[in-house]
């Protein structure tokens, strides 16, 4: 284990699929503090952030492709790792091919390891879950962070090595600054990919509803690159016609990361409809714009929502339920400014930089 102190540069390396812009703040956090920071990636994604880092981009093995093992050409992988010479490696889903050789190359060198995945903290585990999951932290003598908290009323934490990192993101527009109901229209604002499971449809119809009461606007802004997401893009497109609501609707393709990020700025209310999403980070992107936010109860960062104060977490597919959360919001404009208000005190207070470094640290160090 290293023996380091808070503020000592120390030099983290990141390995994972891709460069995902939920890391793009816990990396500018590192770097803000001194630390140095690595990161190797298999590919690169449209949607990624590189104002401060451009991560190692590495490609797949073309053998090992064929076997549909995902995992970088490993002599060159092999040789960046001791060029770099990290202190700690944060090896993302390391059950993959990728993050098996990320530990094994860690662990050669007598490097750190922390794992990383996207799991429930408190969750229900069996016995003989809980020892096959724990096997591989134990044998790479590494700890375990997770921005999921999971359910800590309902069950303990799933195993020790485990610790709640959630996301770190920097405030954005705060409360004072932002200006609200654009032209007296309360705007809602919707960020998904266009995928099944993004449940597009059910803004949709939650919109028509509520624009028989509410001078309600939204937009849906979303990535659509391949066959499948221009197929339910026409599908959203026809039932908002259907529904009467297409000039109450509008969907924006493919922008880059700061034009999303001036879209939070000119809304009123963000809803994530999606079901059975892993991590969303948007939601926290929305409450660092001061937004209310609203999601659903399969979404691993419904944690970061306090119902009733900064937002509310639906039933999954539940088109009334979601109709009830969103009136609940958009029915009393005070409250509406006051719940987005209470979102961007979050962000200050449970997912400041500082305190992501300070966490991160300590757990490198060993004394979390």
């Amino acid at each position: 284990m290293l023996h380091l102190k808070l503020g000592l540069d120390v030099h983290f390396l990141f390995t994972a699929p891709r460069y995902h812009t939920n890391q793009h703040f816990p990396v500018k956090a590192l770097v803000d503090s001194g630390h140095q920071v690595s990161f190797l990636a298999l590919a690169r994604r449209h949607s990624e952030v590189y104002d401060v880092l451009s991560p190692k981009v590495l490609g797949r093995s073309p053998l090992l492709q064929r076997l549909r093992i995902r995992v970088p050409p490993l002599i060159h992988f092999w040789k960046l790792m001791w060029s770099l010479k990290p202190d700690v490696v944060i090896v993302r889903d390391p059950n993959t091919a990728y993050g098996f050789f990320s530990i094994a190359s860690a662990r050669l060198m007598g490097r750190t390891v922390i794992f990383y995945s996207q799991t429930l903290m408190h969750r229900r585990l069996r016995w003989w879950e809980r020892y096959i999951r724990l096997f591989p932290a134990w044998l790479a003598r590494a700890k375990w962070i997770t921005p999921l908290l999971g359910s800590p009323d309902n069950y303990p934490p799933a195993f020790g090595a485990l610790r709640y990192v959630p996301f770190v993101m920097e405030p954005q527009t705060s409360p004072k600054d932002r200006k609200w109901f654009h032209d007296g229209k309360i705007r809602v604002l919707c960020i998904a990919k266009f995928m099944r499971r993004k449940n597009h449809h059910l803004i949709i119809q939650a919109i028509a509803r509520l624009a028989e009461r509410y001078d309600v606007r939204a937009t849906i802004i979303g990535e659509c690159t391949i066959e499948e997401n221009f197929e339910l893009l026409s599908e959203v497109q026809e039932l908002a016609v259907s529904l009467g609501v297409e000039e109450l609707v509008d969907i924006r393709l493919n922008l880059q990361y700061w034009e999303v990020q001036e879209e939070y700025a000119r809304h009123d209310l963000f809803v994530l409809p999606s079901r059975n999403e892993p991590a969303a980070v948007s939601p926290l992107e929305a409450m660092s714009h001061s937004l209310p936010v609203i999601c659903s109860d399969s979404n691993g960062t419904q944690c970061y929502i306090r119902p009733g104060e900064n937002g509310y977490v639906f039933r999954t597919d539940d088109l009334d339920d979601l109709v009830e959360c969103m009136e609940s919001i958009i029915s009393d404009r005070e409250r509406l400014k006051q719940m987005g208000s209470r979102s961007y005190d979050l962000v200050c207070s449970e997912h400041s930089p500082a305190k992501y470094v300070e966490k991160m640290v300590a757990i490198a160090e060993g004394r979390d």
